[in-house]
Parts: C-alpha cells; structure tokens; sequence
C-alpha cells in the first residue's frame, strides 16, 4: 500500500527549527512526513511517532527502521500527548488528520462510500460504533450528528430515510446507508452529501473535535520557546478549531475591549505563521487529487 503525504516540504520548511532535539508527529501514519522530517534533520533530531492504528504503526516501523533509535513508535490517541513524551520539551509538534490510503482502501474499515463494507470506521479498536449508533439512536440525535460533524443542510431527510431503512433490518454495511442517503440526496449533489454523512459518522466513532481541541493546549504546553505546531487540516471543523486556537494564544489577553488595562494578565504564547492557510499547489493536486482539500497552518512558541 503506497500512501501520498501531503504539503511534505511545507511540513518539514514550517515544523524544523534547526534545533536539535525531538518533533513528535502525532498521526505517524504510514511514516512519510515523519520520514521527510528525519531526514531533514541530523543525527540529533529525535522523532517520537503517535498513532491508533496498529496496521499503520507496522508500516511506519518498516519504513523508518533506517533511522535506528532516532525513532520511538506509540500507538495511542494524539489527545494523549503529555502520556508520550518521557520528560522534557520538544521542538516542534506536526499533526495530519487525513485518512491514509491505507484506511480508505481497507474495505473492513467502512471509510469509503464507494465499496461495501461494514460500518466500522474506528481509527483503533477503543473508538466507537457506528452500526449500533446508526441501528440504536433516536431519528433526532442522529440528525443533530450528521449536521454538527458533517455540516449536512439535510441532516433530518437522511435522518429519517436512515431510519426507515434500519425498520426493513438491522443495517450492517457501507452499501445500505448509502442507499439510505441516495433516497433524498439530490442527484446533482449526491457525492458531497455521501461526503458529508460519512465525515459525521467518522468524527463521531473517533472523538476527532474533542481529540483536537484536547491537543492543541498539550501540545503547545510541550514546546519549548521557538518550537513549531504544525497541523493539517482537511476540512472546515477541523480548521476553525485551530485558527481559533492560534488567534486566542497569539493575542493572549481576554478582557473585555472595554477594559482600559489589562487585568487577565494572560500574555501571548503564539506567533502565527501562517496568516492563510498553505494549500497544496496545482500540480501535486494533480498528482495526489486527495490532497485538493488539505489546509496547513504554522505558529511558533513564545517564551
């Protein structure tokens, strides 16, 4: 299984200090940006990889074997970063939330609409069910999940046809809940709204907003002073949380604008890198059409 990573110079220019020490990728994955990252470094650098996915893990345990002890391999949530580095400060923090090729191609997992499969979707074998939620909870929670994690206008017609679908049978694979959807989708749009319901379930089984929003103070705690945090995003939710994150480290004070001075005492932690979000140019859209949707942002640690 060859899998692409995305914006990997961009990754290694914005995470590298030129200091070494350890990074700590947090979604390792398959080890392509952890291995860009390694060897950009020198023998110094120190890599601490994370992540859930126990095939993905093996993977990457392969592919970095050349960096030796440079390289310590944790399968874990990304939330639980504090839990995986032994003491001391890092120098930068890099996080991709993408599904690898690996996942989408593996039909057991249920990620992709376009194959049959059972609706698995657990990025590791502790994340939730989504074929008890979708045959178990009431037409209006599941409503309110597929419009809270998938921004789906539709969220009660695909609802209700989900179901009236589940009244004919227990649903137990990929290919009758896109059925489900396809009942109500309007033709013209069909592909996005799949899009949309399965990228609802998917961040419900795996906690992914409440994962980020976890992350992102514990990761920045974990920085020395000029280290990086670095993080792919792929979709709007994803992206607002971390654009707010920064903003609100990056301005520190949060008294009221009516205040004449200062009285939280709360000082900026953050210098954004990253006024926009990098977004993969023409020709490695071309060459990786998966990474059309990817949103990189960049800050550094103050002291």
């Amino acid at each position: 299984m060859i899998h692409t990573p995305v914006l990997v110079d961009e990754v290694v220019r914005f995470l590298m200090t030129g200091r070494e020490g350890k990074y700590i990728d947090g979604t390792v994955g398959m080890g392509g940006h952890a291995e860009a990252i390694l060897s950009a470094g020198g023998k110094g650098v120190q890599l601490v990889g994370i992540d859930r996915d126990p095939k993905a893990l093996a993977i990457a345990a392969d592919r970095l074997e050349r960096f030796g002890d440079r390289v310590t391999l944790v399968r874990g949530n990304f939330s639980e970063i504090s839990d995986h580095l032994s003491g001391g400060k890092c120098e930068g923090v890099f996080l991709d939330l993408g599904l690898s090729s690996l996942q989408i191609a593996d039909r057991d997992r249920g990620f992709s609409y376009l194959a049959d499969g059972p609706l698995d979707m657990a990025m590791g074998p502790d994340d939730g069910d989504v074929e008890q939620l979708l045959n178990t909870v009431s037409e209006g929670e599941l409503a309110d999940i597929i419009y809270q994690y998938g921004e789906e206008r539709r969220s009660r017609a695909i609802a209700r046809a989900i179901v009236g679908e589940r009244s004919g049978g227990r649903i137990e694979g990929t290919s009758r809940l896109r059925a489900a959807i396809e009942r109500v989708a309007p033709a013209k749009d069909t592909i996005s709204t799949l899009a949309r319901v399965f990228q609802a379930l998917r961040i419900w089984a795996n906690g992914e907003l409440d994962a980020l929003r976890t992350f992102l103070p514990a990761a920045l705690e974990l920085c020395s002073p000029g280290g990086r945090l670095v993080l792919i995003s792929y979709h709007s939710l994803e992206d607002r949380i971390v654009k707010r994150f920064f903003k609100t480290e990056e301005k520190g004070c949060i008294c009221p604008p009516d205040f004449p001075e200062c009285a939280c005492g709360k000082q900026p932690r953050l210098r954004v890198l990253t006024r926009r979000p990098v977004v993969p140019g023409e020709e490695e859209i071309s060459d990786n059409p998966r990474a059309r949707s990817a949103r990189l942002r960049a800050a550094e640690r103050l002291a």
